[in-house]
């Protein structure tokens, strides 16, 4: 259960390629290492029953010295009304 909602998404985020959804899947048990040269997308998120899923995806990129931020927005939460 997170924030008071019992459905999760399954995985954290997936590699970007080719396709913009590759593997490496980021999930639990998942074990391919990431290495230098790979990117890919961490998307957080949560899934509200009847609504769908809310939340954000950036883009890294792996590099020998750890990783590099490659998307470039505000992340700050915005309050719609």
């Amino acid at each position: 259960k997170f924030m008071g909602i019992s459905q999760q998404a399954k995985f954290i985020g997936h590699g970007i390629g080719l396709e913009i959804n590759e593997a490496p899947v980021l999930a639990p048990r998942m074990k391919q290492e990431l290495e230098p040269g790979m990117v890919f997308a961490l998307e957080p998120k949560i899934v509200i029953p009847g609504v769908g899923p809310v939340g954000i995806e950036n883009s890294w990129a792996v590099t020998p010295e750890g990783v590099e931020k490659l998307t470039i927005c505000n992340e700050e939460i915005i309050e719609l009304q």
